[in-house]
């Protein structure tokens, strides 16, 4: 749940790696679209929420006892719905960080690890279990393993189409060690390696927020008091649209789809939706 924007330089070839990079998978579920009523809403809702959120204080102890208490309350329907899924990882080991960053991660292996700024930042019990849930979806989504096919797809298409035009480069300036194409292959390899990371984090986002929003309301939670996370991240950052390299949607466009998705949710009774 980074909050972290990763940028890159632009330039004409960007399009086109990412287009190479659309194979790998994104999404393993149909997500309701955003419209731009529910994002005028979102943005609004955002801007009058004030400026960056403040943090309280809290003890080693009640930082392990609140991470403790909202594990407990939805790691059954976690384990429950990630088996339903039959895609990613359902054995989870946790790991607290001292960080103060309002973050949190999934790595591979099942690693989950929370920062301690969660907990400073929280207001209840729902918003530190929706940080929880949000990694746990990234992991029984096989998120992880797919950003790295993600990356690897992207790196081979980078380096074939920035190679290919490196060559006819070289060929004009009579460039007969071929220097020009090897350069330009190492940044196509490096920078595709990067578009090919992100070209379906902003969706993988999405959907862990969904599972989250699936896990709460299965574990019998306040999706409301839940979204008051959604909102303290979007206004902890500076962003109100989402860019085309952004590896994670704008504050305002996921407080838009949390309250898409809850709304889906809730008429389903906690249903999946459809694969994509």
């Amino acid at each position: 749940m980074v909050l972290q924007r990763r940028s890159f330089l632009a330039f004409a070839g960007v399009s086109g790696l990412s287009g190479m990079a659309c194979g790998c998978a994104g999404a393993v579920h149909q997500l309701p679209q955003i419209d731009s009523g529910h994002l005028s809403l979102a943005q609004s809702e955002v801007q009058a929420a004030g400026g960056a959120p403040s943090r309280h204080q809290v003890s080693d102890q009640e930082v392990k006892q609140a991470l403790d208490a909202a594990l407990d309350r939805i790691r059954p329907a976690a384990t429950q719905l990630c088996h339903e899924m039959r895609v990613g990882v359902c054995v989870w080991q946790f790991h607290l960080s001292g960080d103060r960053s309002l973050n949190a991660n999934a790595g591979p292996g099942g690693v989950i690890t929370v920062n301690r700024g969660i907990v400073e930042y929280a207001q209840n019990e729902e918003e530190v279990a929706v940080v929880i849930a949000h990694e746990m979806g990234h992991q029984m989504a096989n998120h992880v393993a797919t950003g790295v096919r993600n990356q690897q797809v992207g790196a081979l298409a980078g380096t074939i189409l920035l190679g290919a035009l490196g060559a006819v480069a070289g060929y004009y300036a009579r460039d007969t060690t071929g220097t020009i194409a090897g350069q330009a292959a190492k940044a196509g390899g490096q920078l595709g390696g990067a578009v090919g990371r992100i070209s379906f984090s902003k969706e993988q986002e999405r959907e862990a927020d969904y599972l989250a929003a699936v896990i709460l309301y299965r574990s019998g939670m306040d999706l409301d008091k839940a979204r008051g996370f959604m909102v303290t991240i979007a206004r902890a950052s500076t962003r109100k649209e989402t860019g085309m390299l952004d590896s994670h949607p704008a504050g305002p466009e996921r407080l838009a789809g949390w309250d898409k998705a809850v709304a889906e949710i809730r008429a389903s009774n906690g249903r999946l939706p459809q694969r994509a």
